[in-house]
């Protein structure tokens, strides 16, 4: 169900392959994982990993985007990434928090990496060390200007919105804006992701409270961006690796690209989206909210070929909006797509909803 303009722009459906290399992270962000030892940790081997990029090659596909955990972690992540270009891949995007990323990132532009989307939350360092639990703010912040440095293409900053952080999305914009007048070949853009409850560090009750400390809603965000300049809608086919759930700004003269994510405020809509999702599991989807995803580790290289075939099939036929008419981005299993399921009775989306109703009533009867 559409509920936002330009949700199916013309051109706009091009297949990706969301690869999860590895549910493995070496930080443990408030937002996202509990404190303390990860647990048990899955990744495919170099073997299926490049069985994967070649079944979905096969079927059409020709854009790879890395996530995690943490994809850099790996050791043998560039020899992932030589493999995906010489099987044919033209577009190669990882999503890091950087703090490797600019110790291997020639390497990584040679071996055929054309994007980075870099996790940063604030510019602060005080705030980023209570935030992440690490401290290498200046290992991301290196790794941000190494890519507008190199990569061919747009550099995405990506932020949890947060209140302690709002203030500071002013500064955001302009440290873009230096970047960009820097001269490299790439353009430095920001993602604003509002921080909703979709990892296993809300499971717990200071992870609860933490959410509800720290969300604000779409009008709260943009009015704070505001501060930057004028926030003048842009056409999503004109951003490099739109994600068509986003909506897009630029920020007054500064020439900044901002994207907006606000999915509990809206709700959850599907953005309509062609992504083969692949987690480190092997759990394979065409829809985040699907159930019972079909496992990859074990088969053949044929077998994922087939099974490729037929989902991208199937997601692209007149049958799939018929079955799925109402599905939403949302995963009632918090985290499962990154990190398996998380031991422990779980919380609906609308546990966290009416939080925020209660939130609302006694702010009124204040």
């Amino acid at each position: 169900m559409l509920v936002m303009d330009n949700r199916y722009a013309p051109g706009m459906r091009k297949w990706n392959l969301r690869f999860g290399l590895t549910s493995r992270c070496n930080i443990r962000c408030r937002y996202c994982l509990p404190a303390g030892p990860q647990g048990v940790i899955t990744q495919p081997s170099l073997e299926e990993a490049v069985q994967v990029l070649q079944a979905g090659y096969d079927v059409g596909i020709r854009r790879v985007h890395y996530t995690g955990g943490e994809p850099t972690v790996r050791r043998d992540f560039l020899d992932i990434v030589r493999a995906a270009k010489e099987i044919g891949f033209t577009q190669q995007i990882v999503t890091t928090n950087g703090y490797r990323l600019h110790r291997i990132i020639d390497e990584a532009v040679d071996a055929g990496l054309t994007r980075a989307i870099i996790s940063i939350d604030t510019l602060d360092e005080q705030k980023n060390l209570f935030i992440t639990r690490a401290n290498f703010l200046n290992d991301t912040l290196r790794s941000i200007e190494r890519s507008v440095e190199l990569l061919p293409t747009m550099t995405k900053l990506s932020c949890v919105t947060m209140r302690s952080t709002l203030d500071e999305l002013p500064a955001f914009v302009a440290f873009a804006q230096d970047l960009n007048s820097r001269g490299g070949p790439g353009q430095l853009a920001i993602k604003l992701n509002q921080f909703f409850p979709s990892n296993p560090a809300q499971l717990s009750d200071d992870g609860e409270q933490f959410w509800k400390d720290q969300f604000v809603d779409e009008e709260t965000i943009l009015a704070a961006l505001a501060k930057a300049g004028e926030l003048k809608p842009v056409p999503r086919e004109s951003i490099e690796g739109d994600n068509p759930s986003y909506n897009y700004y630029e920020i007054g003269d500064t020439g900044v690209k901002v994207a907006v994510l606000a999915m509990f405020s809206w709700n959850y809509p599907c953005g309509g989206c062609m992504k083969l999702r692949i987690s480190p599991q092997g759990l394979a989807t065409i829809c985040i909210s699907q159930k019972n995803p079909p496992k990859l580790w074990g088969t053949t290289l044929d077998e994922k070929r087939a099974l490729f075939a037929q989902m991208t099939g199937y997601r692209e036929s007149p049958q799939f909006e018929e079955d799925f008419p109402n599905r939403r981005h949302y995963r009632e299993q918090l985290g499962e797509l990154r990190f398996d399921k998380v031991v422990g009775p779980q919380k609906p989306i609308v546990h966290f909803q009416s939080i925020l109703t209660r939130q609302q009533i006694e702010s009124q009867e204040v």
